[in-house]
C-alpha cells in the first residue's frame, strides 16, 4: 500500500481551485483585455474585502487612467503608494500628473518610479521622457518669468539659491578659452555639495542664455546679474573671469552678486600654473564659500576636494567638447569627449557628456510623441519591470491572502496581493514507496 505524504499537493489544489475565485486576478484579466468597467468592479470588490491591498489599489488606478477618469486614477494610485510604493504605481502617477499639466509633480513621480527599480525598455523610455519633460518645464518657467518680470519679488526667490553661469574666457588665448566653461561647471558642481545651498540647474541657465541672447559665451557680468538672477529665481549669482598669465599661468577672479539688492561680495582671486588648474578652482570655490559665511562640515569639505580627473589634458579635451556642443558642432564635441576618455577612462563627467542625447534638448521637442511612446512601451511590457507585467509568476503570487496559502507579507513588487507569499525554495517531503502496489 502506497504511503505518500504530499503536503504541498493540497496547496497546489488550493491554488488551482482558488484562481478562478480571485477577484484581483479577474480584475487583471479584464484590464489586460481593455475591459475597464468590469476591471474596476472586480478591484472594488477585492478592496471591499482587503482594503489594504496596494496592488489592487494600483490596478484600480491604472484602470481609471485608461478609462480617462484622471481624478479617480490619481486617488487610487495615491492610496497604493501610501500602502506600498512601487515603480508601476509612480509611473502611472507621473502620467496622470502630466495629463493634468501638473508637471513638477509628474517629474517627481517619474523620478520615484526609476528610483524604485523600473528597468528594461520601460525605464529607458521613462528616463528619456523625464529629461524632455524637465527641459520643457524649465523652458515654460523661463517664458513665464520673462512675461512677468516686474512681478518677481524677493519673497519668490529662495534665500539659499545660487547660480553659476559661464565664466568669461574672452581674455584667454583661443586654444584655452573653452576652459572657462569647464571651470564654471566644476564650480557649480562643487557648490551643489554644500547642503545649505540650492544650486540652480544648468538647463535653466542655458535656456535663459538663449532667451536673452547672451551669445555662445553665456557670460553674465555683475551689472546684468541682478536681472538674470531674478529671472532664474536665484538669490545669488557667481560671476567670474579667467585670464592667462603669460604662457603657463592662469588667474581666476570673481564676485557673488545678490540679485535682490545688487549687493556684492568679492572672494579672493586665485592664480597659479595652468597645470594646477584643479588646485586653483578648488581654492576659488572655498573662497566663495568663505565669502558667504558658510561653515562646511568635514564631509562637505572632503567632497569638494575630490577632482573629476587627475589628467589636465583630459580636462582640456572635455572643455573643448563642451564648447563645441555649445556651438552646435556635435561631431567635434563627441570627438573631444572621446579623447578625454582615452586619456582618463574613469573621467565620469566626460562619459556622461559622451552618452548625452542632445536631441532631447531640441527646441522642437514633441512631448506628445514622447508621452505616446511611453504609453506604447508600457502596453508592451506591462508597465515597469518589477511589478507591472502579467505573467504566470504574477498569477501565482497574485492570489489573495484569504486562501491561506502561505502567510506573511510580501517584500517584492511582483506580488499580486499584499499578504500572499510563495516561497520558491520550499522543501517538499515525500515518504513511502512510490513503486509499491
Amino acid at each position: 500500500m502506497r504511503n505518500i505524504i504530499l503536503t504541498v499537493l493540497g496547496l497546489v489544489v488550493l491554488i488551482i481551485g482558488g484562481c478562478a475565485q480571485s477577484l484581483y486576478m479577474q480584475g487583471r484579466r479584464h484590464l489586460e483585455a481593455g475591459e475597464y468597467d468590469p476591471a474596476i468592479k472586480a478591484f472594488y470588490q477585492e478592496l471591499s474585502e482587503h482594503p489594504k491591498n496596494a496592488d489592487a489599489w494600483r490596478e484600480l488606478g491604472v484602470s481609471f487612467y485608461y478609462k480617462g477618469d484622471l481624478a479617480k486614477a490619481e486617488q487610487s494610485l495615491k492610496e497604493a503608494a501610501q500602502i506600498k510604493p512601487s515603480a508601476r504605481t509612480h509611473l502611472f502617477l507621473g502620467m496622470v500628473f502630466e495629463k493634468q499639466e501638473e508637471y513638477d509633480k509628474a517629474i517627481d513621480a517619474f523620478g520615484a518610479s526609476l528610483a524604485l527599480g523600473s528597468s528594461g525598455r520601460t525605464a529607458e523610455v521613462t528616463r528619456d521622457h523625464l529629461k524632455r519633460l524637465t527641459y520643457k518645464t524649465v523652458q515654460m518657467d523661463i517664458t513665464r518669468a520673462l512675461k512677468n518680470e516686474e512681478a518677481i519679488g524677493a519673497d519668490q526667490i529662495p534665500e539659499n539659491s545660487i547660480a553659476v553661469p559661464d565664466f568669461d574666457g574672452s581674455h584667454l588665448p583661443p586654444e584655452l578659452s573653452s576652459i572657462a566653461l569647464g571651470l564654471s561647471l566644476l564650480t557649480a558642481g562643487d557648490l551643489s555639495k554644500v547642503r545649505s545651498l540650492k544650486v540652480v540647474e544648468r538647463s535653466k541657465i542655458d535656456i535663459l542664455q538663449k532667451e536673452l541672447k547672451l551669445g555662445t559665451s553665456g557670460y553674465v557680468d555683475p551689472g546684468s546679474a541682478p536681472r538674470v538672477g531674478r529671472l532664474m529665481k536665484s538669490r545669488r549669482i557667481v560671476t567670474a573671469s579667467v585670464m592667462a598669465l603669460g604662457d603657463k599661468g592662469l588667474k581666476l577672479d570673481g564676485a557673488v552678486v545678490n540679485t535682490t539688492d545688487s549687493g556684492m561680495v568679492v572672494p579672493s582671486g586665485v592664480e597659479g600654473k595652468l597645470e594646477s588648474v584643479f588646485d586653483l578652482q578648488k581654492k576659488f570655490v572655498f573662497n566663495i564659500i568663505d565669502s558667504l559665511g558658510i561653515e562646511l562640515t568635514p564631509e562637505e569639505r572632503d567632497a569638494i576636494q575630490k577632482r573629476p580627473t587627475e589628467s589636465y589634458l583630459a580636462f582640456l579635451a572635455y572643455c573643448r567638447g563642451l564648447d563645441y556642443r555649445r556651438r552646435g558642432m556635435e561631431s567635434a564635441a563627441r570627438t573631444e569627449f572621446g579623447k578625454a576618455l582615452e586619456l582618463d577612462p574613469g573621467f565620469s563627467d566626460a562619459e556622461v557628456e559622451m552618452n548625452n542625447d542632445v536631441t532631447i534638448y531640441s527646441d522642437n521637442i514633441s512631448l506628445g510623441d514622447s508621452f505616446e511612446m511611453l504609453e506604447d512601451v508600457i502596453g508592451q511590457e506591462g508597465g515597469s519591470s518589477g511589478d507591472g507585467g502579467f505573467s504566470t509568476d504574477n498569477f501565482i503570487t497574485g492570489l489573495p491572502g484569504e486562501m491561506g496559502v502561505v502567510g506573511g507579507s510580501t517584500t517584492g513588487d511582483n506580488s499580486g496581493v499584499t499578504g500572499a507569499q510563495v516561497k520558491p525554495n520550499a522543501t517538499v517531503t515525500i515518504e513511502g514507496n512510490l513503486d509499491a502496489n
